[in-house]
Protein backbone atom coordinates (compact mmCIF):
# COMPACT_ATOMS: atom_id res chain seq x y z
CA UNK A 1 0.00 0.00 0.00
CA UNK A 2 1.58 3.38 -0.90
CA UNK A 3 2.09 5.70 1.45
CA UNK A 4 -0.31 8.54 0.14
CA UNK A 5 -3.52 6.07 0.37
CA UNK A 6 -2.49 5.86 4.16
CA UNK A 7 -2.17 9.67 4.71
CA UNK A 8 -4.69 10.71 2.16
CA UNK A 9 -4.96 14.76 2.72
CA UNK A 10 -7.45 16.52 -0.12
CA UNK A 11 -9.02 19.74 -0.03
CA UNK A 12 -12.08 18.10 1.53
CA UNK A 13 -9.96 17.68 4.90
CA UNK A 14 -9.55 21.22 5.25
CA UNK A 15 -12.27 23.06 3.52
CA UNK A 16 -15.50 21.21 3.79
CA UNK A 17 -18.51 24.16 4.11
CA UNK A 18 -21.17 21.42 3.45
CA UNK A 19 -20.08 19.44 5.76
CA UNK A 20 -19.56 22.07 8.30
CA UNK A 21 -23.15 23.19 8.36
CA UNK A 22 -24.75 19.53 7.97
CA UNK A 23 -25.85 20.19 4.62
CA UNK A 24 -26.78 16.73 4.36
CA UNK A 25 -29.25 16.50 7.47
CA UNK A 26 -30.52 20.41 6.29
CA UNK A 27 -31.78 18.46 3.54
CA UNK A 28 -33.36 15.74 4.69
CA UNK A 29 -34.90 18.14 7.28
CA UNK A 30 -36.11 20.44 4.50
CA UNK A 31 -37.74 17.46 2.34
CA UNK A 32 -39.28 15.62 5.70
CA UNK A 33 -40.44 19.29 6.12
CA UNK A 34 -41.61 20.44 2.98
CA UNK A 35 -43.58 16.77 2.57
CA UNK A 36 -45.82 17.41 5.70
CA UNK A 37 -46.69 21.18 4.24
CA UNK A 38 -47.78 19.99 1.19
CA UNK A 39 -49.79 16.83 3.18
CA UNK A 40 -51.65 19.89 4.99
CA UNK A 41 -52.52 21.92 2.28
CA UNK A 42 -52.84 19.77 -0.70
CA UNK A 43 -56.73 18.76 0.27
CA UNK A 44 -57.59 22.91 0.23
CA UNK A 45 -56.92 22.95 -3.75
CA UNK A 46 -58.56 18.92 -4.37
CA UNK A 47 -62.38 19.58 -4.63
CA UNK A 48 -63.92 16.92 -1.62
CA UNK A 49 -65.84 14.40 -3.27
CA UNK A 50 -70.00 14.00 -2.61
CA UNK A 51 -70.89 11.30 -0.86
CA UNK A 52 -73.90 10.59 -3.06
CA UNK A 53 -75.17 12.64 -5.82
CA UNK A 54 -78.72 14.73 -5.36
CA UNK A 55 -81.06 16.72 -7.43
CA UNK A 56 -82.35 19.73 -6.36
CA UNK A 57 -85.66 18.32 -5.91
CA UNK A 58 -84.50 15.75 -3.96
CA UNK A 59 -82.74 17.69 -1.76
CA UNK A 60 -86.02 20.54 -1.76
CA UNK A 61 -88.15 17.08 -0.42
CA UNK A 62 -85.22 15.51 2.16
CA UNK A 63 -85.52 19.13 3.96
CA UNK A 64 -89.48 19.36 3.41
CA UNK A 65 -88.96 23.03 1.62
CA UNK A 66 -91.79 24.66 -0.56
CA UNK A 67 -91.37 26.89 -3.10
CA UNK A 68 -92.29 29.75 -1.41
CA UNK A 69 -89.24 28.93 0.72
CA UNK A 70 -86.96 28.76 -2.35
CA UNK A 71 -88.37 31.74 -3.30
CA UNK A 72 -87.51 33.54 -0.36
CA UNK A 73 -84.32 32.11 0.02
CA UNK A 74 -83.49 33.34 -3.62
CA UNK A 75 -84.76 37.05 -3.05
CA UNK A 76 -82.76 36.53 0.63
CA UNK A 77 -78.77 35.35 -1.46
CA UNK A 78 -79.58 38.22 -3.72
CA UNK A 79 -80.03 40.79 -1.83
CA UNK A 80 -77.23 39.63 0.28
CA UNK A 81 -74.79 39.09 -2.82
CA UNK A 82 -76.09 43.21 -3.36
CA UNK A 83 -75.20 44.34 -0.15
CA UNK A 84 -71.75 42.70 0.35
CA UNK A 85 -71.09 43.69 -3.37
CA UNK A 86 -71.81 47.25 -2.34
CA UNK A 87 -70.11 47.25 0.83
CA UNK A 88 -66.93 45.52 -0.98
CA UNK A 89 -66.70 48.43 -3.35
CA UNK A 90 -66.96 51.37 -0.67
CA UNK A 91 -64.79 49.63 0.97
CA UNK A 92 -62.13 49.25 -2.12
CA UNK A 93 -62.32 53.20 -2.53
CA UNK A 94 -61.29 53.41 1.30
CA UNK A 95 -58.47 51.27 0.20
CA UNK A 96 -57.74 53.51 -3.15
CA UNK A 97 -58.11 56.52 -0.85
CA UNK A 98 -55.47 54.99 1.84
CA UNK A 99 -52.68 54.22 -0.90
CA UNK A 100 -52.87 57.37 -2.17
CA UNK A 101 -52.75 59.81 1.22
CA UNK A 102 -49.77 56.84 2.33
CA UNK A 103 -51.84 55.32 5.29
CA UNK A 104 -49.99 51.99 3.64
CA UNK A 105 -50.84 49.94 7.09
CA UNK A 106 -54.38 50.79 6.76
CA UNK A 107 -54.35 50.07 2.91
CA UNK A 108 -53.23 46.40 3.88
CA UNK A 109 -56.08 46.28 6.80
CA UNK A 110 -58.74 47.62 4.15
CA UNK A 111 -57.40 45.49 1.53
CA UNK A 112 -58.32 42.43 3.63
CA UNK A 113 -61.49 43.62 4.54
CA UNK A 114 -62.35 44.11 0.33
CA UNK A 115 -61.36 40.79 -0.27
CA UNK A 116 -63.24 39.29 2.95
CA UNK A 117 -66.51 41.21 2.18
CA UNK A 118 -66.26 40.16 -1.62
CA UNK A 119 -65.79 36.52 -0.74
CA UNK A 120 -68.95 36.92 1.24
CA UNK A 121 -70.85 38.33 -1.66
CA UNK A 122 -69.39 35.67 -4.20
CA UNK A 123 -70.31 33.18 -1.71
CA UNK A 124 -73.94 34.46 -1.62
CA UNK A 125 -74.70 34.95 -5.27
CA UNK A 126 -73.29 31.53 -5.51
CA UNK A 127 -76.16 30.24 -3.78
CA UNK A 128 -78.57 32.50 -5.38
CA UNK A 129 -77.53 30.92 -9.48
CA UNK A 130 -77.61 27.52 -7.27
CA UNK A 131 -81.28 28.25 -6.70
CA UNK A 132 -82.04 30.32 -9.83
CA UNK A 133 -81.01 27.41 -12.08
CA UNK A 134 -82.29 24.40 -9.26
CA UNK A 135 -78.90 22.64 -9.84
CA UNK A 136 -76.81 21.75 -7.11
CA UNK A 137 -73.18 21.17 -7.13
CA UNK A 138 -72.43 24.25 -10.10
CA UNK A 139 -68.84 24.88 -10.38
CA UNK A 140 -66.98 28.15 -10.96
CA UNK A 141 -66.85 28.08 -14.30
CA UNK A 142 -71.21 27.86 -14.82
CA UNK A 143 -70.99 30.63 -12.41
CA UNK A 144 -68.68 32.86 -14.56
CA UNK A 145 -70.65 32.07 -17.85
CA UNK A 146 -74.05 32.47 -16.02
CA UNK A 147 -75.73 29.41 -17.10
CA UNK A 148 -75.12 26.06 -15.80
CA UNK A 149 -73.14 23.22 -18.77
CA UNK A 150 -75.74 20.71 -18.20
CA UNK A 151 -78.71 20.76 -16.99
CA UNK A 152 -80.71 22.64 -14.41
CA UNK A 153 -83.09 25.24 -15.72
CA UNK A 154 -83.76 29.01 -14.74
CA UNK A 155 -87.11 29.46 -13.35
CA UNK A 156 -89.29 32.78 -14.56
Amino acid sequence: MAIKDIFKISRKTFFAPGDWLGYKFVKTQSLYVWSFVIALISPLFSPIQPEHQETFEEAMRRLNLTEENIQSAEKQYFLMALCFGAVGFILGLFCIIFLFKGFFAATLIAFGLTALIFAQAFKYHFWYFQIKHRKLGCTFEEWRQGKPLNGGEPHA
